[in-house]
């Protein structure tokens, strides 16, 4: 978006380019006279944006934090042209929780239809035989007797939303700067003083770490440890045979079996994109295999087969491998931390991009305000690691 020069000093400097960063960049714009500064090393949405699956949904179980901010996010996202004057790809397609009804998927998803139910948030249950008519093409009747539909989940594009943020942003008065990579935060006596780049020095009085799974080495170079690992997830793009286009002209429900580490969704156009969920396999953000290995797609394919067997015949059309960074909860840092005027946003574990707008408001509301009205950000405090390592706990969920 620009290669501008870089300033000698900004009130407010925002590093990184991607949902989060330009996210935070064009609500602090709205909400302060203040000049903001967005830095991205390479080009806006390189990173994990550019590779989100950006699934918008709404089910969370007893999580409702995140039901809320969901919520708020997709109905940013609905009006993200007339907030913006950018286009955002976009379209319909339920999510849909299939468990065992005694069960802990069960409970779980039950908890998640209690939650959209209570917020008139379009949800559906179905049991028994209704199940399989109600979801044709997958083969799951004699396995789950519960399915918990979040009616109004959609899946959209993660690049569309960066820049879209971006030209916001930059519209209300901030600079977007690419190709410029900051190399550390500088602090004196407690304050953050300003950043150094490749270019040279940018003083500032606050700084926004949204880095991506580069965070926490920036969040080192002032003595901030972040507890996150950097793990490479592998999605291919398959091409349904025409009698499955035929069969179910409708979009393919996203979904997550239970025990599952994959899940689907819809593409644009008649596409099939599958994925894996399994926060296994470390890797470094710089240096990493954008191949998902044979084996994986072989094993991602045989198991769509077993619960979707009319997609036994797709073809591959597509394939590529994105980064997450993983907190030891999965839950996201949104915080002050470090010398006075040092703030955080990372840690969003696949599943931040549905969370975009609000997660914007939040960190500009706390930069500028201190807190926010929108959720209780002690939930995502990085110090919640400080006595209990593994933090709120592990998460019930993977899409």
């Amino acid at each position: 978006m620009s290669n501008d020069a870089i300033p000698a000093r900004s009130d407010i400097l925002v590093i990184g380019g991607g949902v989060m960063g330009t996210s935070i960049a064009y609500f602090l714009t709205t909400m302060t006279d203040r000049s903001v500064t967005l830095l991205e090393k390479s080009q806006l949405a390189s990173g994990s944006t550019g590779d989100s699956s950006a699934i918008l949904r709404h089910h969370y179980g007893e999580e409702t934090i995140y039901t809320e901010m969901a919520w708020w996010s997709h109905q940013f996202y609905e009006r993200f042209s007339e907030e913006l004057d950018a286009g955002l790809s976009y379209q319909n397609a339920p999510l849909v929780r299939f468990a065992d009804a005694a069960g802990d998927s069960g409970a779980y998803a039950r908890a998640g239809y209690e939650a959209l139910h209570d917020r008139e948030i379009p949800v559906s249950e179905y049991t028994g035989g209704d199940i399989a008519s109600q979801y044709p093409m997958f083969e799951v009747a004699d396995r789950y007797d519960l399915a918990v539909s979040d009616d109004a989940a959609a899946f959209s594009d993660g690049t569309d939303a960066a820049l879209g943020f971006a030209r916001g942003a930059r519209e209300n008065g901030a600079r977007i700067i690419t190709g410029v990579e900051v190399q550390s935060l500088e602090a004196d006596d407690g304050q953050i003083t300003g950043v150094e780049t490749d270019q040279g020095t940018i003083d500032c009085e606050t700084v926004i770490v949204a880095a991506g799974p580069w965070t926490p080495k920036l969040a080192e170079t002032v003595g901030i440890e972040v507890p996150i690992e950097t793990v490479r997830e592998q999605v291919v793009l398959l091409d349904p045979p025409a009698y499955y286009t035929d069969a179910y002209p409708s979009p393919t429900p996203t979904t997550s079996f239970p025990g599952g580490e994959w899940y689907i969704r819809s593409d644009f156009g008649d596409g099939i994109l599958v994925a894996t969920h399994r926060y296994t396999d470390q890797a470094d953000p710089d240096d990493y295999d954008n191949t998902p290995d044979e084996e994986t797609i072989l094993e991602l394919v045989d198991e769509l087969g077993e619960h979707v067997p009319d997609l036994r015949d797709a073809g591959i059309k597509g394939q590529y491998c994105g980064i997450y960074s993983v907190t030891p909860d999965h839950d996201f840092v949104i915080d002050q931390a470090g010398p006075a005027g040092c703030y955080l946003c990372c840690g969003f574990s696949g599943h931040g991009f549905k969370h975009g707008p609000a997660v914007g408001k939040i960190t500009a509301d706390l930069v500028l305000e201190g807190d926010t009205d929108l959720v209780d950000l002690e939930y995502f405090a990085l110090e919640r690691f400080e006595e209990h390592p593994e933090g709120n706990g592990a998460p019930l969920d993977n899409i």
